[in-house]
């Protein structure tokens, strides 16, 4: 006998529950709305490769960064050591880039480019002029001429360095 009404004491205690959880769901001011799960779920992180701090890089020194994968970074060529040097006719100085590991890229826009010199890595360099494309091995360690440096050649804007070794 106890143990009948036992079940129907909680059966009924269900249903208070069940009618007070009702009442709430009912009683709520218009326009709230419950949290769900897929509102705590954070966007997805999706890498862009963006180079970080492009436009401020841009306004101090007139060069375009745009993707790279971080191997290849833009430095401070009073740092001394192993880069890659790009000379330009329009940048505010040369551009350096040091190269953390291989393989890596950067791309960038850098106008009349004339002449890159080589770190020790194997790379190539892509350019454009008008409307041809080229890209070129850098020699390391030496200078290697591009775009107008060349005979018969036109003004030159880089547009990557890639390294593979």
């Amino acid at each position: 006998m106890h143990s009948a009404a036992r079940r129907i004491a909680a059966f009924g205690a269900g249903l208070l529950g069940v009618a007070a959880l009702a009442a709430t769901i009912i009683a709520a001011p218009a326009g709230a709305t419950g949290g769900s799960a897929a509102d705590d779920t954070p966007p997805p992180i999706v890498e862009t490769y963006d180079y970080p701090g492009a436009a401020r890089i841009f306004a101090e020194r007139n060069i375009t960064l745009l993707k790279g994968d971080g191997n290849v970074q833009l430095a401070d060529c009073a740092s001394g050591g192993n880069l890659i040097v790009v000379q330009s006719y329009k940048t505010k100085g040369d551009a350096c880039f040091r190269v953390l590991k291989a393989p890596g890229y950067v791309t960038m826009q850098i106008p009349e480019t004339y002449f890159i010199m080589g770190d020790t890595h194997t790379a190539k360099a892509t350019l454009t002029a008008k409307t041809a494309t080229e890209t070129v091995d850098i020699q390391p360690g030496k200078w290697t001429p591009v775009g107008e440096s060349l005979p018969n050649h036109d003004p030159a804007a880089l547009l990557e360095i890639r390294v593979t070794a």
